[in-house]
This record gives C-alpha cells, structure tokens and sequence, in this order.
C-alpha cells in the first residue's frame, strides 16, 4: 500500500474517492425514482393504474356474485 505523504496527495485520493461516492449515490437515485415513478397514477400506464383497474373489475365482478347470490 502506497503512504501518502503530502496534502496535494491525501486531497487527489479524498477527491477521487468523492467522486466515485457521489456517482454511485446518482445512479442508485435515478434508477431508485424510475422505481418509484411506476407506483404513482400517471393517466393509464403506470403499475398503479394497471392494479387500480383490476381491482375495480374483480370488486364488479364479485359483488355481481354477490348481488346474484340473493
């Protein structure tokens, strides 16, 4: 292992390694929010959207059961 001994040295390596940090913190963040936009309604072709109309279709169908039944 190299010993660094002076501060232009120690300041390359803290701000190289401060680079690769925050790099790393933007690509877990976007991809984290592409995540995440796909559990808000945006108009029809979000996964919520998609649950949202299947669980309206199944509630109609079971309560046409129901309403049948009696």
């Amino acid at each position: 292992m190299t010993s660094f001994n002076s501060p232009p040295e120690i300041l390359t390596v803290l701000s190289i390694g401060g680079v690769i940090v925050s790099v790393l913190f933007w690509i877990i963040d976007s991809r984290l929010n592409k995540v995440l936009r796909e559990f808000k309604p945006n108009g029809g072709s979000s996964v919520k959207d998609q649950l949202d109309r299947i669980e309206s279709k199944i509630d109609g169908h079971l309560n046409w059961h129901l309403d049948r039944s009696n």
